[in-house]
């Protein structure tokens, strides 16, 4: 799956939040990475997600929030002369210590200036590191089938 979106002539910049942070290790992990990869972020926290997108989101983790990610990292790839340029989101609710409304989820949404992809995931129970990789996982394959249908 890496070698289909690293060879995929795509150039990306790609934002997680909450969770996904294992897709951007593996991506970054696969000699040739800078042939898609223009940069990756991870504003972790309130504070820096509401910095990266300009303004603090009603939910974190929301359709919302993933749609505007992405759009935020589209324009970074714009911006970095990336070409074509995409912009790659996941903000995620994994396995927590504390009390959290709503279940263990996340949010996928890809964006290039033709097409957007968006996909809600409902994770299994399980540990966060169990969630993760189900994300990895999920986030990877999901991308390679994108930029495959979408090739520039």
């Amino acid at each position: 799956m890496v070698e289909v979106i690293l060879s995929s002539g795509r150039k990306a910049a790609l934002v997680a939040s909450g969770g996904g942070s294992g897709a951007v290790h593996a991506l970054l992990s696969h000699p040739g990475a800078s042939r898609f990869v223009l940069e990756a972020q991870v504003p972790y926290s309130p504070e820096a997600l509401a910095g990266y997108l300009g303004e603090a989101p009603a939910r974190a983790c929301s359709e919302t929030t993933a749609r505007a990610m992405a759009a935020k990292a589209l324009e970074r790839a714009v911006a970095l002369q990336g070409a074509p340029p995409l912009g790659v989101a996941c903000t995620a609710a994994l396995q927590t210590d504390r009390v959290r409304r709503g279940s263990d989820r996340a949010f996928l949404c890809f964006q290039t200036l033709e097409k957007t992809f968006f996909q809600r995931l409902e994770l299994s129970p399980g540990s966060r590191v169990a969630q993760e990789s189900e994300l990895t996982e999920t986030l990877l394959a999901r991308l390679a089938e994108f930029v495959e249908e979408s090739n520039p």
